[in-house]
């Protein structure tokens, strides 16, 4: 972390403003999470988040989205599953530069 002239730490910033943010989860959401992943990559980089939660992501909607196609008859639960996992991505996505300090 890096420490100001003030003593307080400094927290990065993974959006550069409110729009970049918007289009950031609006990308999570029409990409059906195929872009959350990459979206945390980034936040684990930066070290706000921890590198398992890209990969959660990544384990989570990859084969979901992927099963909806190759699978003969996936049936409406595996629509119900990726729609709640792109939607728990988008509220994580808002969710990261609230300000706020992690785990709290």
């Amino acid at each position: 972390m890096n420490e100001s002239s003030t003593g307080t730490s400094v927290r990065p910033t993974l959006f550069n403003g409110r729009r970049h943010r918007v289009l950031w989860v609006v990308g999570v959401v029409f990409s059906a999470g195929l872009l959350a992943p990459l979206l945390f990559l980034g936040a684990a980089r930066k070290g706000m988040v921890p590198r398992t939660v890209p990969a959660g992501y990544a384990v989570v909607i990859y084969p979901i989205a992927l099963g909806r196609q190759w699978l003969p008859d996936p049936g409406d639960w595996i629509s119900w599953t990726l729609a709640a996992a792109v939607l728990t991505a988008a509220v994580h996505a808002v969710l990261l530069d609230t300000g706020r300090p992690p785990g709290g």
